[in-house]
């Protein structure tokens, strides 16, 4: 485990500054060694060492944010009233949210594009699966989805006035109806 020595304050500080948390950052840190183990033999090959633990470090930080954006909001609630599963209220306020104000955009949208982020955003359906139900490829899903993304985000964003911090955030919202 010399690379693991080696690396480590690297990878911690790393790591903490994309993720911001404690406890999510030392749950990555694991993830990291478990993939330096799993492929200590390809490590070892390695030109560049250290270029390569780094890479692979933003590569499970970018799979810890994908996993992250995969949770499904509306689907879930739907399935839990279905058998009778209760939420918090903070819970219930945000399935809330997700369905009263974004539906009317996504209904805004050609049913193609409804459909995909309704079975892969909302519901949390793999790219794949949609891809194999609805007869396309890959590619063409991961295409649909990307332009129904756009479509709902400029029907948003045509609706409200959002200002943006450096970094993307939304950190004001003024309806753009004067009446």
């Amino acid at each position: 485990m010399q690379v693991r020595k080696a690396f480590e304050a690297e990878i911690y500080a790393l790591i903490c500054r994309k993720v911001n948390h404690q406890d999510f950052c030392n749950d990555i840190m694991q993830e990291v060694y478990l993939k330096i183990w799993t492929n200590i033999d390809r490590i070892g090959k390695a030109d560049n060492l250290s270029a390569y633990v780094v890479r692979m470090t933003t590569n499970v930080i970018a799979d810890y944010y994908r996993k992250q954006a995969r949770i499904p909001l509306i689907g879930e609630f739907t399935d839990a009233l279905e058998i009778g599963i209760t939420h918090s209220a903070e819970e219930n306020g945000l399935f809330h949210l997700a369905d009263c104000c974004l539906r009317p955009f996504i209904d805004s949208l050609p049913t193609k594009y409804q459909d995909i982020i309704v079975q892969v955003e909302l519901q949390g359906m793999k790219l794949k699966d949609y891809a194999q139900m609805v007869g396309i490829t890959l590619t063409n899903a991961k295409t649909r989805v990307q332009r129904a993304r756009q479509k709902l985000k400029d029907a948003i964003l045509q609706c409200c006035n959002y200002q943006f911090d450096g970094y993307g955030n939304a950190v004001s919202c003024c309806s753009n109806d004067l009446s």
